[in-house]
């Protein structure tokens, strides 16, 4: 008789974003604690194998969190202050991050972030906002533009009151139209380069994972099952590709594994 699997805990990500340091960590419980992957959510998060008691303490130490009772995500625009976009949500993710962890108003709910691209608006969650040219934020309800505007220092009280309470479509403004899923070799501005990789079926081995984790780049998972390693100068990016593309990492953005 096979030995059952160990439950799954969810961890939740704020915007999606890793250091390298706390993916190295996340490789390192996946090892130990037996199937030695980690899955890769549509919520931007990750998923993984264990003792939800001992994972949470172990994951609480390297600053990240465990879903409890009731999924409560932030998803975040993955290339937000890095390529395209209007406005960068990071820091916004952070914060909304921290106060939704000790809410129960919005069990059950995705909430999200728009840098103004279109690109999380168009995944529909329960609620976002999304960046105006005027300066000004959009708050949407599952996709659709509820009318109501709001300024950047209200942005996470807003998204949170909306969670809470109902708020009517209006459908007053037409929704940014959404670019491409980032794949491949992307480059910025300042001259340095973000990778976006793609995983068959989002699992990302551990042994990749501290492959990742070894560049010491700052790493993002998308809601598209796909994982952005930031930041790199040409030279680096090029062995990135080189090492990765054969552990099974796709910069092929026609391959039939990337969503």
């Amino acid at each position: 008789m096979s030995e059952s699997r160990s439950p799954a805990v969810d961890v939740h990500l704020p915007g999606g974003a890793l250091t390298a340091a706390q993916l190295q960590a996340l490789a390192v419980l996946a090892h130990a604690h037996g199937d030695a992957e980690l899955l890769l959510t549509d919520h931007a998060g990750l998923r993984m194998h264990g003792n939800r008691d001992t994972l949470t303490e172990s994951l609480t130490a390297i600053g990240l969190t465990v879903h409890g009772t009731y999924r409560r995500s932030v998803v975040a625009s993955p290339l937000s202050g890095r390529i395209g976009g209007i406005a960068d949500v990071r820091e916004i993710a952070v914060a909304l991050h921290r106060r939704l962890d000790g809410t129960t108003a919005t069990a059950e709910t995705v909430l999200g972030l728009d840098d103004g691209s279109g690109d999380i608006v168009a995944l529909t969650p329960d609620v976002a906002v999304c960046a105006r040219p005027d300066g000004s934020w959009m708050l949407t309800r599952s996709g659709r533009d509820t009318g109501v505007r709001v300024d950047t220092g209200d942005v996470v009280e807003a998204v949170l009151d909306a969670a809470a309470a109902a708020v009517p479509d209006a459908d007053v403004s037409p929704l940014p139209t959404p670019p491409p899923h980032p794949i491949g070799w992307l480059d910025r501005p300042d001259g340095t380069v973000v990778l976006a990789g793609a995983l068959p079926d989002g699992v990302l081995p551990a042994r990749t994972a501290e492959f990742l984790a070894a560049v010491d780049r700052p790493v993002v998972i998308t809601p598209w099952r796909s994982v952005l390693l930031c930041d790199l100068d040409e030279w680096a990016a090029e062995q990135v590709v080189r090492v990765l593309a054969p552990m099974g990492l796709i910069f092929d953005a026609d391959s039939p594994h990337v969503e």
